[in-house]
């Protein structure tokens, strides 16, 4: 596949480095500096110029492209991008990564509004992230299949775990969920009946959502399970805000703190279920006094990075349960978990994770990367030519000689926790893990 790449930010570069190995990129930025970081990293073509300009899309030879990515800092350059890459080539698609809401808006309601294959927000995918969290407050992350049948789940075993120590043959786990891995630091593991579900290992979950939240339930102490009903959202940026919103749709009033007294007060008239509070989320008197101890949750979503980290810091310090922090540059993460803050959100590794989507085999529905890239959850709709069609999966599998395992499986709007029985038909959509080295191949065998 031939990929031209215009902006290579954070995210664009993040895009090409992901794509180069297999396929032939090309990045366009009009910032010579960010051209000859990206060719000492990354085997990619490169050009400068604006993107914007048609003889400058020309010369990176869009009209032979496959997948045309407008990735600058300016929503409207990059859809003017899209838009003049379908002119010059009507089979490429085209990907406009957009902040602006009321962009992504008017697309998801009139396709053909921008001329553009697909939007991609940061800050929705953020907010959409942080949403499904809350359903599982106990959980690392979460992420959705199968049109909201399938829920996968990360978790953290807790040293005072009913489960901590014991086997996946001991837990004897009823038919509405499987698990599929454990990591740590320095290891990923396939999960078989002989895996340890050892203190503090990170496990990965499929299945119903509902299974899955009684698998919670065994996992950690009982008081801390549930949805989360009292959430403070710190910052009220566009995530913020979102999240806000979100939350609302779902019944929920929560809480949201914002510094400046402008946007506190425009948050109020567009959020009538949720409490805005202005004030400094640093202030560590003011989140006493608010009960930032008694929250289920407390989302933080400042900028930069270290301030976020100085509140979710201060949130834990101050007695609240979970904190969930946004974190824009993949450095911090580490330094985030290692002051105890277990559920980070990474905006753009939301938006890579969508564009890859599209760089994939065909009959890909939904990818997710798990433990960074050490693993992915892809759902994948089987074909008739499939070596997995027609024959139980533990069958199947030893035709597909690469490391994955099938965690959920959803036929004609019913959702199947498969076992090595199963036999697998046309059309089926698969959940599985796959060790993120070897999902390329994996999914080709399938």
């Amino acid at each position: 596949m031939k990929v031209v790449v215009i902006g290579v930010g954070q995210v664009g570069s993040s895009v090409a480095h992901a794509l180069a190995g297999e396929h032939e990129v090309i990045a366009v930025d009009k910032d010579p500096d960010r051209l000859e970081m990206i060719r000492a990293e990354t085997d990619v073509l490169t050009y400068e110029g604006n993107g914007a300009r048609v003889d400058v899309l020309k010369s990176a030879d869009v009209r032979d492209a496959d997948l045309v990515v407008g990735s600058t800092s300016d929503d409207r350059s990059n859809i003017l991008i899209c838009s003049t890459a379908r002119a010059l080539n009507d089979g490429a698609f085209t990907i406009a990564r957009v902040t602006e809401t009321e962009y992504l808006a008017t697309w998801s309601q009139l396709r053909e509004a921008f001329n553009v294959d697909y939007m991609v927000g940061a800050d929705h995918l953020t907010a959409r992230n942080i949403v499904e969290v809350v359903g599982l407050p106990t959980a690392r992350n979460v992420e959705h299949f199968g049109q909201g049948q399938v829920v996968m789940a990360g978790f953290t075993v807790p040293e005072e775990s009913p489960v901590a120590g014991k086997t996946v043959q001991e837990l004897r786990l009823g038919d509405g969920v499987n698990l599929v891995a454990v990591f740590d630091d320095e290891h990923m593991e396939i999960v078989r009946g002989t895996t340890c579900l050892r203190p503090n290992i990170r496990l990965l979950v499929i299945g119903r959502p509902s299974q899955v939240e009684h698998f919670a339930g065994t996992l950690t102490p009982k008081d801390r399970v549930g949805q989360a009903r009292q959430i403070m959202i710190l910052g009220g940026g566009e995530i913020g805000f979102q999240t806000a919103r979100m939350l609302e749709q779902r019944g929920l009033q929560p809480r949201l703190v914002e510094k400046d007294p402008d946007r506190a007060q425009a948050l109020a008239q567009e959020l009538p279920d949720t409490l805005v509070l202005q004030n400094d989320a640093t202030d560590p008197k003011f989140l006493r006094r608010e009960g930032v101890a008694d929250a289920d949750l407390v989302v933080s979503a400042l900028t930069p990075d270290e301030r976020n980290l100085l509140t979710s810091t201060l949130s834990l310090n101050l007695g609240a349960e979970r904190v969930l922090s946004v974190v824009h540059r993949d450095v911090y993460e580490s330094v985030f978990t290692s002051s105890g803050i277990e559920t980070t959100v990474n905006p753009r590794r939301e938006v890579i994770e969508e564009i890859l989507r599209h760089t994939r085999v065909r009959g890909i529905e939904k990818i997710t990367f798990v433990e960074g890239d050490r693993g992915e959850v892809v759902e994948v709709a089987l074909t008739a030519e499939s070596p997995l069609v027609g024959r139980p999966i533990e069958e199947g599998v030893e035709a597909v000689p690469y490391n994955f395992v099938v965690g959920a499986v959803t036929r004609n709007g019913e959702v199947l926790i498969p076992r090595g029985k199963t036999v697998l038909e046309p059309q089926d959509h698969l959940v599985l893990f796959v060790d993120a080295e070897e999902a390329d191949e994996v999914l080709e065998a399938l």
